[in-house]
């Protein structure tokens, strides 16, 4: 019998996890309350909202920002807003 792991909220930490589990192909449900991904980055927070630590350690596993990202994300640009337009 295989079990499912259930990952509540689909915020930064969230998406971290489900990718972990993706690839080693571990079976998953996200709950998530909000229509969206990171809905407090998205919904919540300023437009001049910028990341305070540099990219490499902003991005989720699996997936590092391009060369092309600045140092300092904007908001738009931070990796769950690429793991959702992708996914």
């Amino acid at each position: 019998m295989e079990s499912l792991v259930v990952i509540v909220g689909a915020g930064p930490s969230g998406l971290a996890v489900t990718a972990c589990l993706f690839l080693l192909s571990v079976p998953f449900v996200i709950l998530e309350k909000e229509d969206c991904v990171a809905s407090l980055r998205r919904k919540r927070s300023y437009d001049r909202l910028k990341l305070h630590l540099t990219k490499q350690y902003c991005a989720l596993p699996h997936m590092p920002h391009p060369a092309t990202t600045p140092t300092f994300i904007p908001r738009e640009q931070t990796s769950t807003a690429t793991w959702h337009a992708s996914g």
